[in-house]
């Protein structure tokens, strides 16, 4: 099915979100990205630390308020302008899976009662005996079990809380689920299992997810499309075959070089594109493209402005001057 005959369920438009950080500093955390992401479909989103991958995904479902730009979620357009009802209906249909499994659960409450947290605020139970029974429900469609909700965070593995996690953000039967780093605390096998368990899901649910990860060969597993940013700005999207098979923009090329090939003979020849230069300062960047100080095909164009992204192929968007 082509991109144009999918539903798009989140339209994400110049979005900016920037911090003040000091006299006259500005972070620019995300900067002017767009993007579409289809219902039923996972949008991977990789990029090095910093690079505003995590901030973008707490933008979009408005844990922070926007700069600037538009979110427009299944027809709704999110603003300010929304009453505090329509934003709790709407936190209903969007979730967010957090990073550190244990930071994100509160070790003063047992299981049940973390779980239950959207179950509580939407009033979804008509009793304590429905609650606990949803609960339950929840705890064994991610692999725990019934005795589990009457413990506590700390007397889980990091696997097991991550699990505890996803349930509570299945609590409420959302569309839309932001999936932010939810297996980078965790050990590799461990890690296959809580992704085996979101394909799991979303195939039986339906689900969309925004998958944030450092992981290339993860996201590439798990994902149909994959997005790549830097310092805040999308500089390259394609679907998952096509990025990891023809990258385009130069970052792309080096992060992909570096993912390790379980071939010794391959491994041991292939060459690696190594990043020179230095990283520039988030802070107050100038109008040069921000990976001119790293890019080995810099030109004095490159200097000049930072480029647009740019569709270069069906369903393959580039932000790069020599790629136009």
């Amino acid at each position: 099915m082509k991109n144009n005959e999918k539903e798009i369920l989140l339209d994400v438009k110049n979005l900016k979100k920037y911090f003040q950080v000091g006299n006259k500093q500005t972070l620019k955390a995300v900067d002017d990205v767009t993007l579409q992401i289809y219902r039923g479909e996972t949008l991977g989103l990789v990029g090095e630390s910093g690079c505003g991958k995590s901030t973008f995904g707490r933008t979009v479902i408005h844990l922070y308020e926007p700069t600037a730009g538009t979110v427009t979620f299944d027809g709704i357009h999110i603003d300010k302008s929304m009453d505090l009802k329509q934003r709790h209906d709407l936190s209903k249909r969007m979730q967010m899976i957090f990073q550190d499994p244990y930071a994100s659960l509160n070790p003063r409450r047992k299981i049940l009662d973390i779980v239950a947290e959207g179950i509580d605020a939407h009033r979804l139970a008509s009793g304590k005996k429905e609650r606990t029974e949803m609960v339950i429900d929840l705890l064994e469609t991610v692999g725990l079990h019934a005795e589990h909700a009457d413990r506590f965070p700390h007397e889980f593995s990091g696997g097991q809380r991550q699990r505890v996690g996803i349930a509570r953000a299945l609590a409420l039967n959302p569309d839309f689920i932001v999936c932010d780093e939810p297996i980078s605390a965790l050990d590799v096998s461990i890690q296959a299992q809580v992704v085996n368990l979101l394909e799991e899901l979303q195939s039986k649910r339906k689900f969309t997810y925004l998958f944030i990860a450092h992981d290339l060969s993860m996201v590439k597993h798990i994902s149909n499309r994959i997005g790549v940013m830097y310092l805040g700005s999308l500089v390259e999207l394609a679907d998952s075959e096509e990025l990891f098979r023809n990258p385009m923009h130069p970052y792309t090329k080096a992060l992909l070089s570096a993912i390790p090939i379980p071939d010794p003979k391959i491994e041991k020849n292939r060459q690696r594109i190594m990043l020179e230069g230095s990283l520039p300062n988030p802070i107050n960047l100038g109008e040069e493209c921000k990976f001119a100080s790293r890019c080995n095909q810099c030109g004095s164009y490159c200097k000049k402005s930072q480029p647009v992204l740019k569709e270069v192929k069906p369903g393959h968007f580039v932000a790069c001057s020599k790629c136009e």
